[in-house]
């Protein structure tokens, strides 16, 4: 311990260790005053004039909507005309009126029937002539053509023939 003891005697002499060199502040680039206000008022005419072409446009596309929910409603009208002109065209009474009017067609409820009370002249010349137009002995005309010839025997209703068409 002795030899701790001495170097206690150097206890109070120190070291002095250079302090480093303090730098001097720099010199800072600052940006001058006007030109900050005049980056500010830039950044707001920009913003300003972005707002004021929203708006613009904003206020076209409400134009066109507007003019095109007129022409939907235009549609819708028309549209319902439409359906309201195809009901009346499908409706009976319009269809009786066509057939009458254009395609000449009459109620069968209308139509004239002449009774006659017994045989005349007219009734004996029709069955003249459809006896007439027969053949006499009614081989080969097949077994529905006999069966109207001898329909139109018993009854001369008007001549009633099978299998021919006599313009």
């Amino acid at each position: 311990m002795t030899a701790a003891r001495k170097l206690d005697q150097y206890s109070h002499y120190t070291e002095e260790t250079p302090l480093p060199k303090q730098r001097r502040p720099q010199k800072q680039n600052r940006v001058p005053a006007t030109v900050k206000i005049c980056l500010v008022a830039a950044c707001c005419v920009i913003v300003g004039l972005l707002y004021l072409q929203q708006q613009v446009t904003s206020y076209y596309l409400s134009m066109e909507l507007v003019q095109v929910q007129e022409q939907v409603n235009a549609m819708q009208q028309r549209n319902d005309h439409l359906m309201l002109s195809l009901e009346s065209q499908r409706s009976l009474k319009q269809i009786e009126q066509i057939a009458r009017h254009e395609l000449g067609m009459v109620d069968p409820t209308y139509t004239a029937t002449l009774v006659l009370n017994g045989p005349t002249v007219m009734a004996a010349e029709v069955e003249s002539r459809w006896v007439a137009e027969q053949s006499p002995s009614g081989e080969g005309l097949g077994i529905f053509a006999t069966l109207a010839s001898w329909v139109n025997k018993v009854l001369p209703l008007g001549g009633v023939e099978a299998g021919t068409l006599h313009r």
